[in-house]
């Protein structure tokens, strides 16, 4: 294990990283802020190879010494791994970005709700746009790229949103059709990021419906199953 600053805990869990395991790498500062699917590819004594994860199609931009956290599943735990990029290089024809571990993994709490990814075309309205401008409101089209039975993000250009801007505690209207089940759902935003000419909104859902929260449930346990399968 490579530079560990922490003392020793109780329990290592250094032996959970393995060849072949699936998890999600955060990078928490910086432009490329944000969770990636990785995969742990090879191990040559301390050092992890990493598939180089993506974005939007292309291999995300990194470099030496970027800190990230390698988050992964065993069982029903989870379990975080301190990472810092060492180098990247092709194995194989196959981009590989490897990294030292820079600390001793952590046992982490498991979200409450599992959140897939999604690419829905659906319609949001922005509430509290409409009480402070009545009559004034309107539809927009909007992609969700994200969901759980907690709440879903989506995005929306800033060409489509107008004039309006988004704020934490605002008030937002989600329509959308999942099989043939129709959702009008309510929430509160609870993170707001801009990403170019796109406003990127977190909305946490206020209650779910037994027959909105079964259809869901069915889509996102497909997704997990499907990721897990790949």
């Amino acid at each position: 294990m490579a530079d560990v600053r922490d003392f020793p805990p109780q329990q290592d869990y250094s032996f959970k990283m393995q060849m072949g395991v699936k998890g999600e790498i955060q990078i928490k500062a910086g432009i490329y802020k944000g969770h990636y699917l990785s995969r742990v590819e090879d191990i040559k004594g301390d050092v992890v190879g990493f598939a180089h994860p993506l974005i939007s199609g292309a291999l995300l931009p990194v470099y030496r010494e970027l800190d990230f956290d390698f988050i992964m599943e065993d069982g029903s735990a989870l379990y975080l791994f301190p990472m810092a990029v060492k180098r990247v290089e092709m194995q194989a024809g196959v981009p590989i970005m490897w990294a030292d571990i820079v600390n001793y993994p952590k046992r982490i709490q498991r979200r409450q709700f599992l959140r897939v990814s999604c690419l829905w075309n659906m319609l949001i309205f922005h509430i509290e746009y409409e009480l402070r401008e009545p009559m004034s409101g309107k539809w927009l089209p909007a992609k969700a790229i994200d969901v759980s039975l907690g709440g879903y993000r989506f995005k929306i250009s800033k060409e489509d949103a107008g004039g309006l801007a988004f704020e934490k505690d605002d008030r937002m209207l989600l329509y959308y059709t999942l099989g043939d089940v129709q959702m009008m759902l309510a929430g509160k935003v609870s993170r707001v990021e801009r990403e170019g000419g796109f406003w990127i909104v977190g909305v946490g859902f206020d209650f779910l419906p037994a027959k909105i929260e079964r259809k869901l449930f069915e889509f996102i346990r497909q997704q997990e199953i499907l990721w897990r399968d790949e």
